[in-house]
């Protein structure tokens, strides 16, 4: 005999992650008036549903991360103003002296050596903090390579060289470039994981409200389409996000056809 699944009978709209958020809120708000009524099995697929879509939560909440354009840390954001202005001053430096009347020899030095440090002038501090540094490193190798370090103590620019260098070690530590960080960061929870579990025990939550029906006890069927009614209501946008009906039909889109009296043996799709 076939073991049937809550996921190979009953059919789900189309959610995502953050449509199917939503979702559970409405359906939580609407067993709460009921919650003394509910039979053992559902207030028991309630509690579980009312976990899940506590960890999708925490899920979507916990996306942001550092790699992927969140908050740096104080000591990362404190080097890179440093940094800045340190290789801004080398530049202001540089340009002063081609400011000089054009005989003097300081002018053709400067000039060439600010062409060679600062390709693309000073655009490079506008990158995100990895690839300044990965910028600044390739700089300051140039420097050394080149010989550019002794030309520069020539002009008088040692002291410039002096604290970029500090600053751009100081940068790649902060930044867990040329030293592991103090703690790395955990992985974000997975999304999808989270998204299957809340839809799974969604389905079950349902399969107990509809089992419940009683054909002779209406009071039965009312708590049934109480419970359900979000979920019946619910409507699909282009973007797979509930959107609001108006005039009973979703903007945009064909009116969708009545309900089967059977569910159907496939789920719809999932999208995050």
């Amino acid at each position: 005999m076939s073991k049937y699944t809550a996921s190979e009978v009953i059919q789900l709209p189309r959610l995502t992650a953050v449509g199917a958020m939503a979702l559970g809120e409405q359906l939580l708000t609407a067993a709460k008036p009921a919650k003394k009524q509910l039979a053992k099995g559902i207030a028991r697929a309630l509690a579980a549903l009312s976990s899940r879509h506590g960890e999708l939560a925490s899920a979507l909440r916990d996306q942001v991360s550092l790699s992927g354009g969140g908050e740096a840390s104080e000591d990362a954001v404190q080097c890179d103003r440093v940094i800045d202005g340190c290789w801004s001053g080398l530049h202001d430096f540089l340009t002063a002296f081609t400011k000089l009347p054009s005989g003097a020899p300081e002018v053709a030095e400067a000039s060439a050596l600010k062409a060679a440090i600062f390709t693309g002038g000073l655009k490079f501090l506008q990158l995100t903090y990895v690839l300044e540094w990965s910028e600044s490193e390739l700089r300051l190798q140039r420097i050394r390579k080149n010989g550019l370090d002794a030309r520069l103590e020539a002009l008088g620019g040692k002291r410039f060289l002096v604290v970029l260098e500090a600053a751009h070690a100081a940068y790649g530590k902060a930044l867990g470039v040329t030293a592991p960080t103090a703690a790395a960061a955990a992985a974000p929870p997975s999304v999808r994981e989270a998204l299957d579990a809340f839809t799974e025990a969604l389905r079950v939550y349902v399969i107990k409200v509809m089992g419940a029906v009683e054909p002779d006890e209406p009071e039965t069927q009312e708590l049934a389409d109480k419970l359900l009614a979000p979920l019946a209501t619910w409507s699909v946008g282009p973007s797979g996000r509930g959107a609001a009906r108006k005039n009973d039909k979703p903007e945009g889109e064909p009116a969708a056809p009545p309900p089967p009296d059977a569910p159907s043996a496939q789920p719809a799709p999932v999208d995050l």
